[in-house]
């Protein structure tokens, strides 16, 4: 669903006009639409109604405080994957029973707090980090639930700088060592190893690789739960795949669903859902304005005054986000455009057509389905602000992030 749509012309989101927020704010900044976070997640729920999954939005896909306490109050929890994260989520209200720490390089001072907060599970990567997680408990004397998150050594249909699932990523603990952790843990006496979580990258289009690995686990969880049950909690990750494109069938969430039911127990076996792009990628916008125009032979350069340190997704992974004007434009021209920003790198490229609409310097353009990985990711590179980031909702917005200013970007630098 599209949440920013012409009106006469005109660019809205919900009840404002896009126009009227760059009329009172600098450019560039971000933009999002309260009832898409709403839309989102509830499609999810309704998808996932029959197994009830403990659903637990992934903040890096977008952090900001205000969109982690409307999704909480959605009923979604927070899967994190740093203590900033996991600092955040409390911030906003979430309920440390419906969090889940993950990420392969945990700190000794972040599984502390983790543990001292009672999260619900951490997802132990490595033989290392569970003894360490388990040392960390016994000191603090609490029983903490561990999930081992398994490397299945499947590969997901998608770009291999967000594969997550392959023998040759970093993530997880090999699959044949897996079985003996469960069956012969007697080691780890103060930490409940209790639950699986698998996730095999991200922006997946295909049922496939979700069939190969579903079948994988169930296999295992067969085997280890034969006798008693010992895994009691699943964590399917998340990474099915949205239409940035527009070019794409919609990923079959009933299907996946049928799926999950077709290879496990969901009466035993409690469900964590960890979505983060499905729920925020079509919820924001990226608002720039062209800055110049100029032409190189046959080679037309649009120059905007947002740069890959705002947003990092066409550099980092050759994410593709259509771009439109404001106030709609229908006239083109047909050369070879690139729409670029001001950082001195020359992947520093929003988009590259062979036909771009006949805008002019001082027009306002929109980038499309920034709402996942793209404030999240951005930095200070070229010594520049962090944006706005501005939440629209019904026919109101306000600010939840303020613009940086350069005395604040260099506040923790010494000047001696």
């Amino acid at each position: 669903m599209n949440y920013f749509n012409y009106n006469k012309g005109t660019l809205y989101s919900e009840g404002v006009a896009i126009k009227d927020i760059a009329s009172e704010n600098a450019t560039p900044f971000y933009c999002y639409s309260s009832d898409a976070f709403i839309s989102n997640i509830n499609i999810l729920k309704r998808a996932f109604n029959e197994i009830s999954p403990k659903i637990c939005y992934s903040t890096k896909s977008n952090s900001n405080l205000s969109i982690l306490k409307l999704l909480n109050k959605e009923g979604a929890g927070a899967d994190v994957v740093s203590v900033g994260e996991l600092k955040k989520s409390l911030l906003a209200g979430i309920n440390p029973s419906e969090i889940v720490f993950s990420g392969v390089g945990k700190t000794e001072e972040e599984i502390e707090f983790a543990i001292s907060k009672k999260i619900f599970q951490i997802n132990a990567e490595s033989v290392s980090e569970l003894h360490r997680i388990n040392n960390i408990a016994k000191s603090l004397n609490i029983r903490q639930q561990v999930g081992i998150r398994i490397n299945p050594d499947i590969i997901g249909d998608t770009h291999k700088n967000i594969s997550t699932g392959s023998i040759g990523d970093k993530f997880g603990i090999p699959f044949s060592d897996v079985k003996d952790l469960f069956l012969n843990n007697s080691s780890f006496t103060d930490i409940e190893i209790s639950g699986i979580a698998f996730h095999i990258g991200s922006q997946i289009k295909t049922i496939e690789p979700f069939t190969k690995v579903f079948k994988k686990t169930s296999e295992l969880i067969k085997e280890v739960n034969r006798d008693r049950q010992i895994i009691k909690f699943l964590d399917i990750g998340g990474g099915f795949g949205v239409d940035y494109e527009n070019n794409i069938k919609e990923f079959p969430l009933n299907k996946y669903v049928d799926l999950i039911k077709k290879f496990f127990d969901v009466k035993t076996l409690k469900i964590i859902l960890e979505p983060g792009r499905y729920i925020s990628w079509n919820a924001g916008i990226l608002v720039t304005k062209v800055l110049y125009i100029k032409i190189h032979g046959n080679k037309k350069f649009i120059i905007t005054d947002c740069g890959m340190n705002d947003f990092m997704r066409p550099a980092l992974y050759e994410g593709f986000h259509k771009i439109i004007p404001l106030i709609e434009i229908q006239s083109t021209e047909k050369i070879s455009t690139d729409v670029v920003g001001p950082i001195c790198e020359t992947t520093d490229k929003l988009i590259s057509s062979d036909e771009f609409y006949d805008v002019k310097e001082g027009d306002l353009l929109a980038v499309l389905n920034t709402g996942a990985y793209g404030s999240s990711m951005s930095s200070n590179y070229n010594v520049r602000p962090l944006i706005d980031e501005i939440l629209i909702s019904k026919d109101t917005y306000r600010i939840v992030r303020k613009r940086q200013t350069f005395e604040e970007s260099i506040l923790q630098e010494t000047k001696k």
